[in-house]
Order: C-alpha cells, then sequence, then structure tokens
C-alpha cells in the first residue's frame, strides 16, 4: 500500500522518513552476492516482457522498461536496475541473476529503504526510481500485522495465506512502476492526506451510497453486454452526484484525486489482467510458486478484485485493523477509480490523454460522457437503492456508525487515562505543524479538529524545526484546536525531565531540542511547551 509523507516528502511511503535516510556507505568493491529474494528478478524479467507485449495496450506512450528500478530487503541488500549512472554508496554487481542487464548496481547492510514492504517510488541521487521490496520483506510486515489480529491469525497461518501470489508481485511492479509516469507527466497532482482526518468516514448516508457506488461499478465492469454496462455506469454516475451533494470540498477532492493517482495506477493492474491472456511467460516464471500460466487465470483474478472492492465499501471485514479508520476509504479509492477508468475505455476512450491535466477527474469525465438530466438522475437513483437494498444498507451503516463511535471513544479513553506515561506536547506557541510522516491507513477521526495516528511509527516537523520521531508504533491524538499531540509511552516520566535544550531520547521516541522548549513533569504526566 501507498503512502504521503505529508508536507516532508515528495511520494514515499508512510513511517519510512525518507528525509532523514541513513547514511550510505561507500562501497567501490564490485558485488557478487544476490541477498534479495532472486525469484524477484525472474518477476522483473516477467514484468519487461509483460510490457513489451501488451505495454502499449495497457497505456500508450508508457515507457515501463525505461524507469529505474530498486529492490531492496532492509539493511540487507539494494539491487538497482536501469539506473544510468551509479548512485553514491553503491557498486557494481557482478554475480548470477536472472536478467541479462548488462549494469546491475548493488549495496550491501545500508538500503535506502529501512521498512519492511514498501512498495513506491522515491527520488534517488537525481532519478526518479521505482521501490519494490523483496518477497521476504513484505510477507514479515504482513505478518507482523496480521499477528496483531488474533480473530483471524490462525486460520491466516493454517491455510498458508501468508504466501503471496506471483501474480500479486507482477501487479505491484506494473501498479509502482506507472507512478513514475504519472509523476513525470503531472508532478504534484496528488490528494491532501491530511483530508482523512476530516471525511465522513462514519456518515451513515455517505458509506450507505459508497456501498450502492461499488456493487453498481463491478456489475458494470463484468457486463458483456455493451448496453447493460453503459446502464449500470448511468446509474453509478447518478448515486455519486447524489451522495457527493451531501460531500465538502475538501473530501470530494480528495476522493478525486486519490482516484486518480492510486485509481489510475491499479487500473495498470486490471487492464493487464483483462489483457494477460495474450501474454506467453517467459520459462522460469514457472518456478515461481502458485504461477501457473495467465490463461484462465487472469480473468478470475479480475473478478475477485473487482468482489473485494465491494467487500471493502461494505466494511465485511477487519482487514485493515480498523474498520472504523481511514483504511477502508482510503483502499476502496484504489478500485473505485481503477474500475471508472475500465468503463472509459468503452465509453469515452480519450480519457488517458486527458487525465494527467490539472483539475480532470474521472468522475468528471465519466459524468461528461454520460450526460443526464436531474428528472434522469433521480429516476436512476431510485432504480439503483431498489436494486442492490439501500434501505437495509442504510440501517447497517447507522448500527455501524454507533459502533465506530463507541470504538473510537475507547481508543481516546486508552490514550488519556493511562497508567503509563502520559506525554503532552503542546506547539501553540511554536505556531504550527508544518510536517509529517504517517500513512493515512492509521488515521481514526475523533471529531472535526482531532484525529489518532497509528499504524506506523509518525514523524512531526514544527515551525519552529523541531522535529517529533517516533521509534515504534504509538498511537498519537492529534488536536489541531487544542494545538497538543498526545501519546502514552512506557518509558518512564522522569526520563524527560530537563531534556527540553538537550533534546528527548527515549525508546519510543526523539524530539530534538531548543534552548526555549521546556519540560513539566508531575506524577506519570509530562507535558512539553514548544516555544
Amino acid at each position: 500500500m501507498r503512502c504521503r509523507m505529508v508536507g516532508l516528502l515528495p511520494r514515499a511511503m508512510a513511517g519510512l522518513l525518507h528525509a532523514f535516510l541513513v547514511g550510505q556507505a561507500v562501497a567501490q568493491e564490485p558485488i557478487q552476492d544476490l541477498r534479495i529474494d532472486p525469484m524477484l528478478l525472474v518477476s522483473v524479467k516477467e514484468y519487461r516482457n509483460i510490457i513489451k507485449t501488451i505495454g502499449a495496450d495497457i497505456y500508450p506512450g508508457w515507457k515501463a522498461n525505461t524507469v529505474p528500478l530498486l529492490l531492496y530487503r532492509p539493511h540487507v541488500q539494494d539491487v538497482l536496475l536501469n539506473a544510468p549512472r551509479r548512485p553514491p554508496g553503491f557498486a557494481r554487481f557482478t554475480g548470477h541473476s536472472a536478467l541479462s542487464d548488462p549494469v546491475i548496481y548493488a549495496r550491501n547492510d545500508s538500503t535506502v529503504m529501512t521498512t519492511d514492504g514498501q512498495n513506491t517510488s522515491i527520488t534517488l541521487d537525481s532519478m526518479r526510481v521505482l521501490v519494490v521490496a523483496d518477497k521476504y520483506s513484505r510477507e514479515r510486515q504482513h505478518i507482523e500485522a496480521t499477528s496483531q489480529q488474533p480473530a483471524i491469525f490462525p486460520r491466516w497461518l493454517e491455510q498458508w495465506e501468508f504466501i503471496e501470489s506471483p501474480y500479486d508481485e507482477l501487479q505491484i511492479l506494473l501498479h509502482e512502476a506507472f507512478h513514475v509516469h504519472q509523476d513525470q507527466l503531472a508532478p504534484g497532482k496528488h490528494g491532501d492526506e491530511s483530508a482523512v482526518a476530516h471525511y465522513p468516514l462514519l456518515d451513515p448516508l455517505n458509506n450507505a451510497l459508497v456501498a450502492i457506488e461499488a456493487q453498481l461499478l463491478r456489475d458494470a465492469a463484468l457486463a458483456g453486454d455493451p448496453a447493460q454496462r453503459r446502464a449500470k455506469a448511468e446509474q453509478f454516475v447518478a448515486v455519486r452526484a447524489l451522495r457527493r451533494a451531501s460531500l465538502d470540498s475538501a473530501s470530494t477532492a480528495y476522493e478525486n484525486l486519490n482516484e486518480y493517482a492510486e485509481g489510475t495506477a491499479r487500473y495498470v493492474q486490471l487492464r493487464f489482467l483483462q489483457l494477460g491472456e495474450r501474454v506467453t511467460a517467459v520459462p522460469e516464471m514457472y518456478l515461481q510458486n502458485g504461477f501457473t500460466g495467465y490463461h484462465g487465470v487472469v480473468r478470475l483474478l479480475l473478478q475477485r478484485r473487482l468482489d473485494d472492492m465491494v467487500k471493502v465499501a461494505l466494511f465485511s471485514d477487519n482487514r485493515f485493523g480498523n474498520k472504523f479508520g481511514g483504511g477502508p476509504m482510503r483502499f476502496r479509492l484504489y478500485d473505485m477509480g481503477a474500475t471508472q477508468a475500465l468503463l472509459l475505455d468503452g465509453i469515452e476512450p480519450a480519457w488517458k490523454q486527458r487525465i494527467f491535466a490539472p483539475g480532470v477527474y474521472l468522475t468528471d469525465l465519466l459524468s461528461a460522457a454520460l450526460p443526464l438530466s436531474a428528472d434522469r438522475r433521480a429516476e436512476l437513483v431510485s432504480r439503483a437503492k431498489a436494486d442492490y437494498g439501500y434501505d437495509s444498507i442504510f440501517v447497517n451503516r447507522q448500527a455501524f456508525e454507533a459502533e465506530g463511535r463507541r470504538f473510537v471513544q475507547q481508543r481516546v479513553d486508552a490514550i488519556l487515562n493511562t497508567s503509563q506515561t502520559l506525554v503532552t506536547i503542546s506547539y501553540g506557541a511554536a505556531a504550527d505543524i508544518t510536517g509529517m510522516g504517517y500513512t493515512p491507513f492509521g488515521v481514526t477521526a475523533v471529531n472535526d479538529h482531532a484525529a489518532i495516528y497509528d499504524l506506523t511509527p509518525i514523524a512531526v516537523r514544527f515551525e519552529n524545526r523541531a522535529v517529533l520521531r517516533m521509534k515504534s508504533v504509538v498511537p498519537v491524538l492529534i488536536d489541531r484546536q487544542a494545538r497538543t499531540l498526545t501519546f502514552a509511552v512506557a518509558s518512564a516520566a522522569a526520563l524527560f525531565e530537563g531534556k527540553g535544550q538537550t533534546g528527548v531520547d527515549v525508546a519510543e521516541l526523539t524530539l530534538s531540542g531548543s534552548p526555549k522548549t521546556t519540560i513539566r513533569v508531575s506524577g506519570n504526566q509530562v507535558r512539553i511547551e514548544l516555544q
């Protein structure tokens, strides 16, 4: 999953603090040992084969095979492909690989990415680079996250669900490579992730209509008859217009921008699943666990992906560990954007040339291609509600809201009523927060001015240049009205005393000091005043 380092960074995964990367070791001697998963290089070879075979039909003008590609296992090895030059700290790789590249660079022990499972794009030595974690890094991340969900963890292990599909790995490569293409054609066209904290995540009306939208999109994309596909698409346009009439402009913009950014990258995956039967896989791919070719496989994977979109929109599971937070909303935008793009292929094929322009979004293109009068929209909404059981969904979403509000209050109480050390950082005198590193998947709105941030270790930079960096995942309550950050840690309160000028460095966090920062300790409570 892809996350935003708001205010601090360009596109990068939250929790990585790419602005504070580890130092690069100087390496001049050739590197011979391949330490990342060798089968990842086989997937790269097949990814290149896919692009060569159907890339022009997936997305015209996309030169995916020219993108530099960084493969990594954190603190173990970086492997850099397609790079026009050797970045500082890298050396020539001279060992065996599945690729015939004349030049491969590598670096051991010190890696650009220091966290598991980060699939993204970054700037490395002035090059825009696609980044993919190797299989074992991704699996370790999944095991760690799933182990914290005792209700599903035993079955997950028993059913071997921690083993990743080789088809998923190919889709990761396609998805992240397209982000590099996006960044080249539309730099800066991405959502303001701070909007997640204000999005009406629990609103019954919004959530009920989203559930209808997702089912309409799935049924439209899977319809074999063009007339039926168009009819379902028209219903989607009508329902979305109704829902967004009650949505504030910041939330609408957030949906539009993420359906563009993540949705078009997910579209590349879905388009591959549509066209994949035309690809003859390289022979080595059959050594990948679970790979059986494309015929009869990719169509089923496409249907499963669209069915999964509906599950997310219906909150049918708790795969994110917090179904009341930003995870389900953020994730559904990937597939809902992608499915709109699939529909545009048949309704308005020129969308691919227009979508990179400022202010152009998938829903707007679909609405323009399917113009509807107000009376026609009302008729279509009524039909969609009847067809998909809107009334029962709405009642369910009302119960969901009540449950969610209890859950959020319990999380707030767990922070404020802790028996551990309660830390409050007041930044009112330090002007404001100027940058944050976090994942929107870990944001839980408390009210219109406060939210809890977790799932990854967050970082916060203040206008007085003080920087808070969490070393581990600690839920942080940020109240922008009170201008405070509050969280509980196991470190003793006494460890904070007298550290205002020198800075705090305890097991859970670091906070840079300044001459005017004051720290007061009273019992298990620590109050830090930034000046």
